[in-house]
């Protein structure tokens, strides 16, 4: 699970830049400007184009993350289209200086830098595999409308030229991978051959806490999550919980559902959903039980037409595009304010343990809780035939979203690896109990001293001999 410690905010609050609402008939869907009030011109076109591309969380996710490198830019007086070799320079200052970075040449590769975080940086070493995305985006769309007259500086030449070279010996290596006659996947090639200047240090591989908690923490956390829907202040929240928890969903998969996508499943208990790198497209099925839809068409009727601007109750009278969940003001909710309402419930919902078993998580662990009790229902469905367990996993698979396969497996091993972490503690624990038997059936039993005349003096001698025999043991009753 999340350990709650560095701040993301920190970061952003490093740019002195702000993000204002456009003015309405403008071109830019959102202005960034300076602390003078002048906008960045580069980081409002990137925006407008991304977002025009993928209407989806991505350009928002991206501008976050951007908007420190443009004020180091603006403090330092650094130009943002500088030649490449510059930029790189500045880029390794930026990294250093202001995320707190390590950064030093590549040994493992033909070129380009190595780099990891430290304790000084601001955000989890999968934030700056983010930042560095981000900023790879800006210029490649920047070159791609030309305003950056230069190759992107985060791609290295030498690495592009292999990939290359590379491609050339692929299989149909035009074709898209949906068409099966390309000798290797688009997601194959580019792990194999990288092009970015920057490469992570490899730390530990990531696998899913939820998995490897005890049973008794996760049985706590689902008391938590019962603890919220009962006690939400609005049916919205509520019905957010349950979709979050049944179906496994992210969050925003959740929050964006639009009035669209739960017609165009085309099923009752189905709904489809923007997914992870579709680019705002709703591609994704998620399933849920009759009970919960009833929950999701009773919110609909009642809570949401109170707040629809115009009043409609009926699913069949929302346009495709519109959102299912609205705030009290007929807005589209958003996951700031879900956070919010999370937050305000969270804090009671763990006063029902004590200190000590009270457990910290986040939304998302709910879908790692969730991804834990199915695959663990599967696996154990297939009775060790490894054929009808390999399907089952790959059907599950598909349903949760996951594009490579090897999400699965990370499941698989973390669970296996939990498995035997159980086994190892439980035969533990019997050695435990076993000594310790062994250990008080070896006590020899005190005999009861038999008082007569005359015998005062070995009786005091006995009693003197128990004392110490206790003594011995003290520390075992303790």
């Amino acid at each position: 699970m999340r350990a709650k410690g560095r701040k993301q905010g920190r970061f952003m609050a490093l740019s002195g830049l702000t993000k204002l609402a456009a003015p309405p008939g403008s071109q830019y869907p959102l202005l960034i400007v300076d602390s003078d009030g002048s906008p960045v011109f580069f980081l409002c076109e990137w925006y407008r184009r991304k977002k025009a591309e993928d209407p989806g969380r991505t350009a928002d996710t991206y501008l976050d993350m951007v908007l420190p490198w443009a004020g180091f830019l603006l403090r330092r007086d650094y130009a943002w289209n500088a030649e490449p070799d510059r930029l790189l320079a500045f880029l390794v200052e930026f990294l250093r200086d202001d995320v707190g970075c390590q950064v030093g040449p590549d040994n493992q590769r033909a070129d380009g830098w190595c780099i990891q975080t430290t304790g000084a940086s601001p955000f989890a070493k999968s934030s700056l595999a983010v930042l560095l995305a981000a900023l790879t985006s800006v210029y490649d769309t920047l070159i791609g409308a030309g305003y950056y007259a230069y190759r992107n500086p985060l791609r290295s030449e030498r690495l592009i030229q292999l990939k290359q070279e590379h491609l050339r010996q692929v299989k149909n290596a035009g074709a898209p991978d949906h068409a099966g006659i390309r000798s290797e996947t688009r997601a194959e090639t580019n792990r194999a051959y990288p092009t970015n200047q920057f490469r992570q240090r490899r730390g530990k591989v990531w696998e899913p806490q939820v998995v490897l908690e005890p049973d008794a923490v996760q049985e706590r956390m689902r008391q938590t999550v019962d603890y919220m829907i009962q006690h939400a202040t609005f049916q919205r929240d509520q019905v957010i919980l349950l979709l979050i928890r049944q179906t496994g969903a992210r969050i925003s998969e959740v929050i964006e559902m639009t009035a669209g996508g739960y017609r165009a499943a085309r099923h009752a208990g189905r709904a489809l959903v923007k997914n992870k790198g579709s680019r705002g497209r709703e591609e994704k099925t998620i399933y849920f039980t009759p009970s919960l839809e009833r929950h999701l068409l009773s919110y609909i009727r009642t809570e949401r037409a109170q707040y629809d601007p115009r009043g409609r109750k009926r699913l069949e009278e929302l346009d495709e595009g519109d959102p299912l969940f609205l705030t009290r003001t007929g807005k589209p909710y958003t996951r700031a304010a879900f956070y919010h309402h999370w937050n305000k419930l969270f804090l009671p919902a763990q006063r029902q343990f004590n200190k000590q078993e009270q457990v910290e998580f986040t939304p998302h662990d709910l879908r790692h809780l969730r991804a834990t009790r199915a695959i663990t229902k599967l696996r154990k469905e297939a009775s060790g035939d490894a054929a009808t367990e390999a399907a089952l996993l790959e059907g599950f698979q598909h349903l949760m979203g996951w594009r490579s396969p090897e999400t699965m497996n990370t499941y698989v091993k973390t669970m296996n690896k939990r498995q035997a972490l159980k086994g190892l503690l439980a035969d533990e624990e019997a050695q435990e109990q076993s000594m310790m038997h062994a250990q008080i059936t070896s006590q020899p039993q005190q005999l009861s001293p038999q008082r007569t005349s005359g015998q005062d003096g070995e009786s005091s001698q006995q009693h003197t001999h128990e004392t110490s025999d206790q003594g011995e043991f003290d520390w075992y009753e303790e």
